[in-house]
């Protein structure tokens, strides 16, 4: 009799401590993956964030693509980014909407209320209040975070912040915060979940790059060394020379390297370079100057 096997990780089941659970729709799921699927706050069934999170990292990309190619991206926005209960800018759209505290110095916060909602954010009502210095003299405020494609807000009773989306730290292994690094100052968001938060803004910049045909790449090359290029996927070394590359952020909506291995970094302007290997590829979701400075580091 063939053993089951887990529709989400693939390894087969059985035995006393890896009995099969069979869900309401039909597949099946091991101990592993449904504790997985619980910890990132998703409930446990057969979808899309759910297959992701119980991947390896090196199949996370190709399941993000596979599902792109069986799914309009209308559908997928309607149904994996609904409005949120906050009003927006006009042409925003919501990726992210999570609980977060943020530890600042009691005498930096304003006595006036803020708005209420995004809609209402100018900026004359950002206060972009940063860490306190120090832990002992600090006030965890309670608010929301939030992150469409224009910018993350932190909205809370009297703070309001707002960040570039460049500024966001990422490809760390923090799970329970987000950090946000600017020029002069920091800001450290406690969330329950900060790797969903990253797999939603991912997932966002490929559905989004689909709605808009941006299939087709265009490179405008200044001289043998600097260029521009515009949303697509460009291979090493078909299109671009192997090697190491200053970056500046025309539009700056995600930069993401595989290499060879298939491992995914991705790159937003608080990198300074970007190493280029043979074999790989360049993912662009946004608009890039690149400078060629040689092929090592």
């Amino acid at each position: 009799m063939a053993k089951k096997v887990c529709d989400f990780c693939l390894s087969e089941l059985g035995g006393l401590f890896n009995r099969p659970e069979k869900l309401a729709d039909g597949h099946y799921v091991c101990k592993n993956c449904r504790q997985i699927i619980s910890e990132h706050g998703l409930p446990v069934k057969y979808d899309i964030f759910q297959r992701i999170v119980t991947a390896q990292p090196h199949m996370k990309d190709m399941i993000m693509d596979t599902y792109l190619e069986t799914n309009k991206p209308e559908d997928i926005i309607a149904r994996l980014y609904p409005l949120p209960k906050i009003l927006l800018h006009e042409g925003e759209h919501c990726i992210n909407a999570i609980r977060a505290n943020l530890r600042v110095s009691p005498s930096s916060i304003p006595n006036e209320y803020s708005p209420r909602s995004i809609v209402e954010v100018r900026k004359s009502t950002i206060n972009n209040i940063p860490d306190a210095v120090s832990k002992k003299e600090s006030m965890k405020i309670e608010g929301m975070l939030y992150e469409t494609e224009a910018a993350v807000y932190f909205m809370s009773e009297h703070i309001i912040n707002c960040h570039r989306l460049g500024y966001v730290v990422r490809n760390t292994n923090d799970t329970d915060k987000i950090r946000v690094v600017t020029p002069t100052k920091t800001f450290t968001y406690a969330v329950e979940n900060a790797e969903m938060f990253f797999i939603r803004e991912r997932f966002y910049q490929k559905v989004n790059a689909a709605k808009n045909h941006k299939d087709e790449h265009l490179i405008y090359i200044k001289n043998d060394n600097e260029l521009r290029i515009t949303p697509g996927v460009y291979d090493i070394p078909r299109s671009l020379r192997p090697g190491i590359y200053q970056v500046k952020a025309l539009k700056d909506a995600g930069l993401h390297v595989k290499d060879s291995l298939g491992r995914i970094t991705d790159y937003y302007e608080t990198e300074d370079s970007i190493d280029l290997s043979n074999g790989g590829t360049l993912e662009v979701t946004g608009e890039y100057e690149l400078k060629w400075i040689g092929e090592k580091r």
